[in-house]
């Protein structure tokens, strides 16, 4: 005879957490649907769990032979199965073969797989990962716009720190990749925009990071991305904002090696914008960007040969145009453009002199006085003459060149005398700054002050030191007033014997 056996039934315990894994397994279905990337991350956790309950459950319940407990072999191949998805699906096998290809330099690859995570799997705790490590794989790939693009979103999602110098260092350098193939490419404007925000950072380290390595680094790269950064807005037409940016290299960076390209560099941008505004009638700004370059590349190169630039801009402009400008600079203490102007018009409007005379000996004297000067050959009274508001001087060249005078009080003169030549000035009687030099020459030159009174005659001796001695500056001291020479006569119409 058999013993029949009755199967035993399954236990409160067994039912409850059969119970709680099917609940687990219907809220694992809704996270898929609801949020992907937490459904990923908390499926092999939960199958683990559910694993290794259900294998021990399925035991015991066998053991016993209770009805029911075949329930917990399903559940455990169910979440098995989990288990094996989660490691071939999602976002932990996406991060898994990035991870694999980034180490052997397939950085397409890696970037692929990242790229899933941050667009399918925001919500999952491998997201933070993947965007920092998509931005190390394109900064390796040479891919510098999506470089720039992920860790800005890495700053914006707050996963790292902006100020970290690891953080300027990837953007100065990506920065400064785009400059040069935007260079490369002839995009001139997005070149030079770049290379500002390559400047801005390496100066950001320099400020926060000053005993760092690339602090160091950063002082040589500056000047070198200002160099470019004003070449590539000149070549864009943007001659201003190029010469903004060479005035700081030549300000900031004086020693640098970029300094001489720099200054040949804003001297050529500053021709071409001016000859920018000359074609479209705008005289006055050309005349002011001019004056600006000039002085800037005299001062950067004194040996350019700026008459050669003078004669090319103001040969493009009227001439009445150009008197007006140079007289009215003139006025407001602009000395030094006004006489570049005064110079060439000399030459090219000669018809002019009369016009040009006061303003240019007025300029003359003005720098001269400020020069390393001698004082002017003393003044001495002679006689008293009948010229009713005006003085007489009469001046002796007694040097072996042609000596200039300038004389300024409510307008200026102009005289000029032959070596050895003597000239009568009549003029009206004041107080006159004079100034002297000779032709062709550039010392000595002369300044001081006199007062002369009307209806008087005075007389001036202009003799070469280095060559008189003692005895010959008496001898031309006495023959002053027997000279002989030449004389010229002058503006005023008073006559008197020359004694």
């Amino acid at each position: 005879m058999y013993e029949y056996r009755r199967r035993n039934k399954l236990g409160a315990g067994s039912i409850l957490l059969i119970l709680i894994f099917i609940l687990v397994i219907a809220a694992l279905a809704v996270l898929y649907f609801v949020n992907k990337g937490k459904f990923w991350d908390i499926l092999p956790i939960a199958s683990i769990v559910i694993i290794v309950l259900s294998l021990i459950f399925a035991i015991f319940n066998m053991a016993r032979k209770a009805d029911g407990g075949f329930i917990f072999i399903i559940l455990f191949l169910i979440f098995l199965a989990g288990l094996v998805l989660s490691n071939l699906f999602g976002p932990f096998a996406l991060n898994k073969n990035a991870q694999e290809a980034s180490d052997k330099g397939d950085y397409k690859s890696a970037i692929k797989n990242y790229e899933e995570i941050i667009k399918n799997y925001s919500t999952s705790r491998y997201y933070n990962e993947a965007l920092k490590n998509v931005v190390s794989d394109y900064n390796n790939a040479g891919d510098f716009e999506n470089t720039i693009k992920y860790l800005n979103l890495c700053i914006e999602k707050k996963i790292i720190d902006t100020e970290s110098l690891e953080v300027k260092k990837i953007f100065s350098n990506s920065y400064s990749k785009l400059a040069e193939k935007a260079y490369g490419r002839q995009d001139y404007n997005a070149a030079a925009l770049n290379y500002i925000m390559t400047i801005n950072i390496l100066k950001d380290i320099l400020a926060n990071f000053p005993d760092s390595d690339e602090a160091f680094i950063s002082n040589y790269k500056i000047p070198e991305y200002l160099y470019k950064a004003a070449d590539s807005y000149k070549k864009a037409g943007n001659f201003s904002q190029g010469i903004e940016i060479l005035k700081q290299l030549l300000k900031d960076y004086p020693e640098s090696t970029q300094v001489k390209e720099g200054g040949d560099l804003i001297f050529g941008s500053y021709m071409e914008e001016v000859l920018n505004l000359i074609d479209n009638s705008k005289y006055s700004e050309a005349l002011d960007e001019y004056l600006s370059a000039a002085e800037l590349a005299l001062k950067n190169n004194p040996e350019i040969q700026i008459d050669m630039y003078n004669s090319q801009v103001f040969s493009k402009i009227p001439e009445e145009t150009l008197l007006e400008y140079a007289a009215g600079i003139c006025k407001e203490g602009n000395y030094a453009g006004a006489l570049q102007i005064f110079t060439y018009m000399f030459s090219a409007y000669p018809e002019l002199s009369e016009n040009i005379n006061p303003y240019y000996a007025t300029c003359k004297v003005k720098i001269l006085s400020k020069s390393s000067y001698e004082v002017l050959p003393e003044i001495k009274l002679v006689s008293n003459i009948k010229n009713q508001g005006n003085f007489v001087l009469t001046v002796y060249n007694r040097t072996e060149k042609e000596l200039i005078l300038y004389f300024n009080s409510t307008a200026g003169s102009l005289f000029k005398l032959k070596a050895g030549s003597r000239l009568d000035i009549t003029l009206s009687a004041g107080n006159f700054e004079i100034a002297g030099e000779f032709a062709e020459t550039i010392s000595p030159v002369y300044y001081g002050n006199f007062n002369f009174e009307e209806n008087k005659r005075y007389s001036q001796v202009f003799i070469m030191e280095t060559a008189a001695t003692e005895s010959t500056k008496k001898a031309a001291t006495s023959t002053t007033k027997s000279d002989t020479s030449t004389t010229t006569t002058t503006t005023s119409g008073e006559t008197s014997t020359t004694q």
